[in-house]
């Protein structure tokens, strides 16, 4: 009989977050092929994400509103086995700050952590109690109606997915004008490309939404572009397969765009403050680093964009005067996603002789298990 491990990734609800559990929970069962894999996520998360994995044998939604209303008689407890053969909690829940981090997560990470108890070994990710194969490859499963959804988006030539924002919202993505100025200049010089626009208007279920983009301004600006088409609130399944039949799929820094590689998309991506890009997939990638002066601020708010950001206004990295001195190299940067020549491997190298150079602070970045292994 195998043994059995719970994986404690019951953390913020960001796309971005599950990606980082699917990532972590492969690198488990990878290593462990005697080890049935289970998995604990935000319930407020695209779960089905994690149900579709072949490699996670149950994932259990964990409520943080139950928990904060009703402590450890939440009904999302209920019907999950308190003792396991191994416990794993992502190594994040032990330096949560008041102020900083949510109370009603801190909460839910207490308890859980009462609750939940191992046979043989109990630990965190920062110093694995079972073998663990680091960064490994995940080809997401897209279900056949999905894919046959998006075929009526096949354009023969170029495809660019953009997303205009996240969940972060406007102080952290670029305004509709930078957006048109974008596009023209990737029309310009792209022969016959096509352009879809996807996002989602309103929250589901608690989610995160592309919010501070209403269809208003999708349908401005794709009205104003030669041959773009806005495909908004149509699935997550239907927006995945779009992407996976996409070359590029063209965002600011958003939880949303970790998903891209995951089904083989190379993710161009508008970088900016606070956090870098961590996860590749060991797909071709850019990121079109800012010079705000502050990138990436992370959790400082003394200073910089994390200063700003802080008293909720705009990045400066996303300011449309920093961006506009980007265009030539958004526009080399997808000419360069679009060559089969151009791997993950050229994409890694590139990437970390960016970063590597003034102004940038080396140890400032993270990638998820460890910086050499983009």
């Amino acid at each position: 009989m195998k043994k059995k491990l719970l994986l404690n990734w019951a953390y913020y609800r960001p796309v971005g977050h599950v990606v980082e559990a699917l990532k972590a929970s492969k690198g488990y069962a990878d290593a462990n092929k005697n080890i049935e894999v289970h998995l604990l996520l935000n319930a407020d998360s695209p779960i089905e994400l994690a149900e579709a994995c072949y490699w996670i044998q149950k994932t259990y939604p964990i409520s943080l509103r139950d928990i904060w209303n009703n402590g450890d008689s939440a009904q999302c407890l209920k019907g999950i086995p308190k003792i396991w053969d191994y416990v794993v909690h992502d190594e994040r829940i032990k330096h949560f700050r008041r102020g900083w981090d949510e109370n009603n997560l801190i909460k839910a990470q207490g308890i859980i952590r009462k609750q939940f108890h191992a046979r043989v070994k109990d630990g965190y990710t920062d110093a694995h109690i079972l073998p663990y194969h680091p960064n490994p490859h995940i080809d997401l499963p897209v279900p056949p109606e999905a894919k046959k959804f998006a075929e009526r988006y096949r354009h023969k030539g170029p495809t660019l997915c953009i997303m205009l924002g996240g969940s972060a919202g406007d102080t952290q993505s670029p305004t509709v004008a930078m957006w048109l100025a974008i596009c023209k200049a990737l029309f310009r010089f792209i022969p016959n490309v096509k352009m879809y626009v996807t996002g989602v208007t309103k929250s589901v279920d608690g989610r995160t939404h592309t919010i501070d983009f209403s269809l208003e301004d999708v349908g401005s600006l794709v009205e104003r572009l030669p041959n773009a088409e806005a495909v908004y609130n149509i699935g997550l399944w239907n927006q995945l397969a779009l992407i996976k039949q996409a070359d590029i799929f063209l965002s600011p820094h958003t939880g949303f765009g970790f998903l891209a590689p995951l089904v083989g998309t190379p993710w161009l991506t508008l970088s900016n403050c606070r956090w870098p890009e961590y996860i590749y997939n060991n797909v071709p990638f850019y990121s079109v680093l800012p010079e705000c002066g502050s990138y990436p601020a992370l959790e400082d708010t003394a200073r910089g964009c994390g200063k700003l950001l802080a008293g909720g206004k705009k990045a400066r990295c996303m300011t449309d005067a920093l961006l506009m001195r980007k265009i030539p190299e958004i526009v080399k940067a997808t000419k360069l996603l679009l060559r089969p020549t151009f791997t993950y491997e050229k994409a890694r190298q590139l990437h970390l002789q960016k970063i590597k150079k003034a102004p940038y602070q080396y140890k400032k970045f993270f990638f998820f298990d460890g910086a050499e292994s983009l």
